[in-house]
């Protein structure tokens, strides 16, 4: 699955912080395997982008939950 991280932003700020998650993927390990990101949609989490690491799935909630639109 190729990754939009646009549309993942977009979903992340739209959940908001409360309503988002990054786990391992099924059979990865927690420190070195892929993760997803996961937002909570009608009480169902609903994965935004998959195969990223750790680090790299941190940084897009991150970058998500603390971007500013000016304008």
């Amino acid at each position: 699955m190729a990754i939009n991280i646009n549309e993942a932003i977009i979903k992340i700020k739209k959940a908001g912080p409360g309503k988002v998650r990054a786990v391992p993927m099924e059979g990865q390990n927690i420190h070195t395997g892929q993760y997803q990101i996961e937002v909570q949609e009608n009480e169902e989490w609903i994965p935004v982008a998959v195969g990223v690491t750790k680090t790299i799935a941190e940084n897009i909630i991150n970058q998500a939950i603390n971007r500013v639109i000016c304008g």
